[in-house]
């Protein structure tokens, strides 16, 4: 066997078991600190370190879908189809942090199953590229969506950090009246301790509790403009190891005041709710909802 290949391999095995066991370790220490251990016990169903290892089994095989379908992301993606009147509104999926469009291939097949024609992937670069671009990129790529669609909005989803740009885009005057439905995935609404830790470029350092990304998107000038008729949903897990400690997926007062709903999903990690079915169906289901008839906040599921 190949000196490369070998490496190739090692940094594989490394990624997909090491990633898993340092960041659960690091759940239950910061948790523990945070006094939280007790509510994600709770949001298991009672038990916690049973679903903790399957948590674990689930990160381990979801970074290594993420390594081997990494390659996906950069090939040049399809036409979207042209509208006709009674489809269902375009999707535009936004990817988390280091990752690229190659995350949402399960979404994807979900949707067109659930009658969504038109689903696009925005891509941006983690590392030297400011995050008021990443969002102005969202913004025109939803609008650009918009324009083409049957009913003149867009349906929005970001994972992770996709769920913070998919947030501080909804602030853009632009997209009023041009979105029918927003889903967070993961967001680290309230910031991550691990980006204080072991962040690597300024947009990573940003999710930190204090960092610039947070303050960005929880300030008073990132008001959401949507109106109460357009439906927002926060899914997230209650094992989630890339957020720390847990209070940092749940949405402010102040935020959900603005129309939010949250929901806990199954306990899975954080990756993991890319391809969890059972999560990535509550999903499907959220969207199929705003597409169809618009809600008023807090009326769905």
């Amino acid at each position: 066997m190949s000196m490369p290949l070998v490496s190739i391999i090692l940094v594989f095995v490394i990624l997909a078991c090491g990633v898993p066991l340092l960041s659960y370790a690091l759940y239950l220490i910061e948790n523990a600190r945070a006094g939280l251990l007790p509510r994600a016990r709770a949001l298991c169903g009672g038990r916690l370190l049973g679903p903790l290892a399957q948590a674990a089994w689930n990160s381990a095989w979801s970074i290594g879908l993420v390594v081997l379908a990494y390659p996906l992301g950069w090939l040049p993606q399809r036409p979207p189809p042209v509208s006709a009147p009674g489809d269902l509104p375009p999707v535009v999926l936004t990817h988390g942090l280091y990752h690229n469009a190659s995350a949402w291939f399960l979404y994807r097949r979900r949707l067109a199953r659930a009658g969504f024609k038109d689903v696009r992937a925005y891509s941006y670069a983690s590392f030297f590229r400011p995050f008021g671009a990443i969002v102005e990129g969202l913004v025109e790529a939803a609008l650009k969506a918009a324009d083409t669609s049957p009913t003149g909005t867009v349906l929005l989803v970001g994972h992770s950090l996709g769920g913070m740009v998919t947030r501080a885009a909804l602030a853009d005057a632009r997209l009023r009246g041009r979105v029918a439905g927003v889903l967070a995935i993961c967001a680290p609404h309230g910031g991550s301790v691990l980006a204080r830790r072991f962040a690597l470029g300024r947009l990573a350092r940003g999710l930190a509790p204090d960092g610039e990304v947070v303050r960005q998107v929880n300030g008073a000038d990132a008001v959401d403009g949507l109106g109460p008729w357009a439906p927002r949903l926060s899914l997230y897990t209650p094992l989630d190891n890339m957020v720390l400690p847990l209070s940092g997926v749940w949405l402010r007062p102040e935020i959900q005041a603005q129309g939010w709903v949250e929901r806990c999903s199954p306990p899975v990690s954080h990756v993991g709710m890319l391809y969890d079915g059972r999560v990535v169906a509550l999903g499907v289901a959220f969207l199929l909802s705003a597409a169809s008839r618009p809600a008023s906040p807090g009326s769905w599921p």
